[in-house]
């Protein structure tokens, strides 16, 4: 008998206590897109998100079209909710293997001289980024386009990046 109740008590703990408000994430790294459709990523999420959105999901970046003052386009910046520092250009690399190979032994992120922006975003730069949270995520820029699009009148921004979360605060990875 006390097996039993014993079971059953185990049973509803797992079953009800371990409910979470969190999602969880699948994973801490991954390939993202950013676009002027999904105009943010979050870390915390793993995910591209809009603004604004049903799950209330605050980005940790933004993707922002980089442009002149007569609206020439000189590609994309990211950018963070209410303007904080959450960029630091780690490293950049004219050659993609060598930006792989850094970014993959790159195990420390630093914890200060994060910049409002990160500009500009180009191929083959590794950035860490400070979340809104306070926790920290890498990544290595592997596309970029920008452009004006006088069809719909608005500016087409898309970045490709490698991302790793660090989700316990660490800037270790």
């Amino acid at each position: 008998m006390y097996k039993i109740i014993s079971s059953i008590i185990l049973l509803i703990i797992f079953t009800f206590g371990c409910d979470s408000t969190e999602p969880e994430i699948v994973t801490n790294s991954d390939i993202a897109i950013v676009d002027q459709n999904n105009v943010g990523f979050s870390f915390s999420h793993g995910k591209s998100v809009t603004i604004p959105n049903n799950e209330n999901l605050v980005p940790d970046i933004l993707i922002l079209a980089h442009t002149g003052q007569n609206g020439e386009v000189f590609g994309v910046y990211f950018g963070a909710e209410s303007y904080r520092p959450a960029f630091y250009l780690v490293k950049e690399f004219s050659e993609s293997d060598s930006a792989l190979i850094f970014y993959n032994n790159l195990i420390e992120v630093p914890d200060s001289n994060y910049q409002e922006l990160a500009l500009p975003v180009n191929l083959n730069q590794i950035w860490a980024v400070k979340t809104s949270d306070s926790k920290f995520g890498k990544i290595l820029i592997l596309s970029t386009e920008a452009k004006y699009d006088s069809v719909a009148l608005n500016y087409k921004t898309v970045a490709k990046f490698k991302w790793k979360y660090q989700p316990n605060g660490n800037r270790n990875f």
